[in-house]
């Protein structure tokens, strides 16, 4: 629904071209005047006029309203980009918030487990009190962040839901098992910069208010000598009740207003739509670079759990498990070992929803 209202903005401006088309309404105007004598009729004046000023700037107007028509649109389509880019990235979100939730589930899980041995071990008289403890710190934090997880899912749905639009029955939508892989091929990273530059809808809305402007300063400045011109025809009855018609014709001398202010406010606004063009075209250099450099670390960085970290940590898990049957290490050092793997199985998950946000992110940069 916003984005559908956003969308009305095209009407809107679609409205304002139309009018800049038209011409304005003639008027007409009467009058009647009653003599001191009674011997006289009464005197009468009717004419019409017309704005003929309004008639000599129609193709200059309706050539402005098309340019601003043109800047409402590209601003709407760029307002559709952003709304796709939103909606990537709150979906991976949820995606990996929920592949987080799932984590935490089975790391409370096995802290559970953990602390069930502890328990039963420490009735055995086998550990002390500070070890079970320990353990019973260890599975209530795994609680807390099972929690804390499933806060951050439901928010991240809610929010998904709301960019959608959706509602009712509607909101129960379901989510695939778990985030994608890393694609085996980036799209091509050189020439961003000059790529975002041509393509970027919000930055060709700028220099269509840069144009809008220079051309409302250019009829301002053409017409400032012009003043209000009014052309029409009237007729009079006088009293001795002959009629008498001819053309009008009210000129407006610009004398003491020569629309010094108007030209000095659209330069003023001119300048400002420069420089807010030439800043904007600056950021968006700088927002294409820096995205490109944290989707390259955010790959190397995944491509770094996967291949060394996670493997580490199974390789851990194992030789603790064989230390574990030859009775040359603890229960509680397996079940250790196994939790830190899931840690940094989480890890590699945030690492990889990142990336897809980071990367949607480019895609609309």
């Amino acid at each position: 629904p916003n984005l559908q209202a956003i969308y009305e903005e095209l009407g809107i401006t679609q409205a304002y071209v139309v009018e800049a088309g038209l011409l304005e309404n003639p008027v007409i105007f009467g009058q009647v005047r009653f003599p001191d004598k009674s011997s006289e009729d009464n005197n009468y004046e009717f004419g019409i006029t017309q704005n003929f000023l309004n008639i000599l700037m129609q193709p200059a107007r309706k050539k402005l309203s098309t340019i601003r028509f043109e800047q409402v649109k590209l601003h709407v389509a760029d307002e559709v980009i952003q709304m796709v880019a939103e909606v990537r990235k709150a979906y991976f979100t949820v995606l990996g918030a929920k592949q987080i939730r799932d984590l935490r589930d089975e790391i409370a899980l096995a802290a559970g487990n953990s602390f069930e041995l502890a328990q039963r071990l420490h009735s055995a008289g086998n550990i002390s009190d500070l070890e079970l403890a320990t353990e019973n710190a260890h599975f209530e934090q795994s609680r807390l962040e099972l929690a804390r997880s499933e806060t951050a899912l439901l928010d991240a749905r809610e929010r998904l839901t709301r960019l959608m639009g959706l509602w009712g029955e509607q909101t129960d939508w379901r989510l695939p098992e778990q985030l994608p892989d890393l694609p085996s091929d980036e799209f091509p990273l050189e020439q961003l910069e000059s790529m975002a530059i041509e393509n970027r809808l919000d930055l060709a809305a700028e220099r269509k208010a840069v144009e809008a402007l220079a051309q409302a300063l250019g009829i301002t400045i053409d017409w400032r000598w012009v003043g209000q011109i009014e052309v029409g025809v009237s007729t009079e009855r006088e009293t001795d009740r002959t009629w008498v018609t001819g053309p009008s014709l009210a000129i407006e001398l610009p004398i003491f207003n020569q629309r010094q202010a108007d030209i000095a406010r659209l330069e003023a606004q001119l300048r400002r739509s420069q420089k807010r063009l030439t800043a904007q075209a600056i950021e968006i250099r700088s927002e294409v670079r820096s995205l490109r450099n944290r989707l390259i670390m955010q790959r190397n960085l995944v491509d770094h759990y996967r291949r060394t970290v996670l493997p580490l940590r199974e390789q851990i898990v194992d030789l603790t498990l064989k230390n574990y049957n030859y009775m040359l290490t603890g229960a509680f050092d397996l079940l250790m070992a196994k939790q830190q793997e899931f840690e940094a199985y989480q890890k590699y998950l945030e690492a990889i929803r990142d990336y897809w946000i980071i990367r949607a992110d480019m895609q609309r940069s």
